[in-house]
C-alpha cells in the first residue's frame, strides 16, 4: 500500500492562568475555558501530545466522518479537524502534533508539507 505524504503540525500548548499578549505564533487562553488547535487535512488527522520529559503519545484519531475519543471540530467545506479542549486545564501543558494522510494545497498537488506552531504560557 503507498502511503501518501505525512504532514506533521507542531503546536506547544502551554495553560495560561491570567491573560498575556503573545507573538503571532501564541495564543492567551485561561484555565477552564475552551481551546481550538487547528489543523487541515482532506482524509484521516492524528493528533498527538508530548508533555515535557514524556514519550509522545496519541489523543485523537479522527476519520471523514469526525468520529472520535477527544473532541473535535469538523468543517467539511474547509477540511478542518481542530482539536478541541472545552475545560483546558494545567495538566493540558504539552506539545500537540497533528500527522495528516491525503491531499493538500501544496504546490505538488498530490501532498503538502507545511508545519505550525501555537504557544500558550502558563503564568
Amino acid at each position: 500500500m503507498l502511503m501518501k505524504m505525512v504532514v506533521a503540525l507542531f503546536i506547544t500548548l502551554t495553560i495560561l492562568k491570567q491573560w498575556s499578549n503573545l507573538n503571532s505564533l501564541g495564543q492567551s487562553k485561561r484555565i477552564n475555558k475552551r481551546v481550538y488547535i487547528n489543523c487541515r487535512s482532506d482524509n484521516y488527522v492524528h493528533w498527538y501530545q508530548q508533555k515535557d520529559d514524556e514519550a509522545l503519545r496519541r489523543i485523537l484519531y479522527v476519520n471523514k466522518d469526525g468520529s472520535s475519543i477527544f473532541s473535535v471540530r469538523v468543517d467539511r467545506r474547509s477540511n478542518a479537524y481542530d482539536l478541541k479542549v472545552d475545560t483546558l486545564k494545567t495538566s493540558h501543558s504539552a506539545v500537540y502534533y497533528c500527522a495528516c494522510w491525503g491531499r493538500g494545497s501544496h504546490s505538488d498537488s498530490n501532498s503538502r508539507s507545511k508545519s505550525s506552531r501555537t504557544k500558550l504560557h502558563y503564568v
